[in-house]
C-alpha cells in the first residue's frame, strides 16, 4: 500500500518536530507532576486529589496536541502555557531538596519544549495544518446533505 505523496512529504519534515514537542512536553508534565506530589502534597489525600488532577493534566495535554493536529492554532498555545506552567510549579519544588539531576532534565525538557514550539519548522507546521484544515471545511461545504459531492 503506497501513501500519497503529497502526506510522505509533509510526514518526512514535521513529523519528528511534532514528536519532539509532544514528548518533551509530555516528559515535562509527568515530571513536575511526579515532583508536585511528592514535594508540595505530601501530606494529601491521594484517594481523589490524585486520579483527579492526574486526569485533567493527561485531558489538557492531550487535547492540546489533537488540536494542533487538527490545524487549530489555539492547541500550540495550551501546549506552550503548559510548558510554561511546568516550569512554573517546577521551580518552587527546589527548596524541597528533589534530585538535581531529575530537576534540571525536567526543566530542561520543559525548556526545550518551549525552544521547539517557537521553532520555524514547528510553525510552518502549524500553517500547513490550518491549510488543510480549511481545505476540509471547503470540502465539506461542497457536498450535499447526504455527503456526496454533486457533479458539475
Amino acid at each position: 500500500m503506497s501513501r500519497d505523496p503529497e502526506l510522505q512529504r509533509f510526514l518526512d519534515r514535521y513529523l519528528l518536530i511534532f514528536l519532539a514537542a509532544y514528548f518533551l512536553s509530555l516528559f515535562a508534565m509527568a515530571g513536575t507532576f511526579s515532583l508536585v506530589w511528592s514535594s508540595y502534597c505530601r501530606e494529601c489525600t491521594r484517594e481523589i486529589a490524585y486520579p483527579a488532577s492526574l486526569a485533567v493534566l493527561i485531558l489538557a495535554l492531550s487535547t492540546a496536541h489533537a488540536a494542533v493536529v487538527r490545524g487549530f492554532y489555539w492547541g500550540a498555545w495550551w501546549v506552550a502555557g503548559l510548558c510554561i506552567g511546568s516550569i512554573a510549579f517546577l521551580i518552587p519544588t527546589y527548596a524541597y531538596g528533589p534530585h538535581k539531576m531529575v530537576f534540571t532534565s525536567i526543566l530542561t525538557a520543559a525548556l526545550l519544549g518551549l525552544l521547539v514550539l517557537n521553532s520555524r519548522t514547528y510553525r510552518q507546521m502549524r500553517i500547513v495544518l490550518a491549510e488543510y484544515r480549511a481545505k476540509r471545511r471547503q470540502e465539506r461545504a461542497g457536498r450535499d446533505s447526504k455527503g456526496r459531492t454533486p457533479k458539475p
